[in-house]
């Protein structure tokens, strides 16, 4: 999920929560929204320089690099450590629940995704559909999105292979090529 698609729902949980959860909702909403720092840490780190502009880039390419650092935040062991905080000082609990949030958004996310994926692949015969290819090179590219909030529809997304996925990244991202 986009990290604008993750301020959106923290937010708009913040504020239905604010009646109840008074001022914590911001700690809700920081756990919520800041554990996506681990990807930009990761950028940094790995290349030796402070530009948010270009870790966006990067993240949004074709095939980034998926290194275990990129998600540490995200991981079980991160969570259970702000959680077992958490029932230790009760002011850290709207972060832990804010984190959770977040895991639990990526997790749907990626089921929905690919069961998008698997039938936009199977309505495409398993090939490209720019070039024709067939293989396991062969996966799927979003189309169509969007601006808030993502779709799951099979029809937002289409069947490329690797050059052709990479290609259209490098024309512009999505909304490309000939078979929009």
């Amino acid at each position: 999920m986009r990290v604008r698609d993750h301020a959106a729902v923290a937010t708009t949980a913040a504020v239905l929560l604010r009646p109840w959860a008074g001022r914590r909702v911001l700690g809700f909403w920081a756990g919520s929204v800041l554990i996506d720092a681990d990807h930009y840490l990761w950028y940094c780190l790995r290349e030796r320089r402070l530009d948010p502009v270009a870790a966006t880039r990067y993240f949004n390419d074709a095939h980034p690099q998926q290194h275990w650092a990129t998600r540490i935040l995200h991981t079980p062991p991160a969570l259970a450590a702000v959680t077992v905080l958490a029932l230790r000082n009760r002011r850290l609990l709207p972060v832990a629940l804010g984190m959770g949030l977040h895991v639990a958004l990526d997790v749907h996310h990626r089921r929905q995704m690919s069961q998008a994926r698997m039938a936009a692949l199977a309505r495409d015969g398993y090939s490209c559909r720019s070039c024709q290819s067939a293989g396991p090179q062969v996966g799927t590219h979003v189309i169509r999105q969007p601006w808030l909030l993502p779709s799951y529809q099979a029809g937002n997304l289409v069947s490329l292979c690797s050059s052709c996925h990479e290609a259209a990244h490098k024309r512009g991202g999505i909304g490309v090529g000939s078979w929009t």
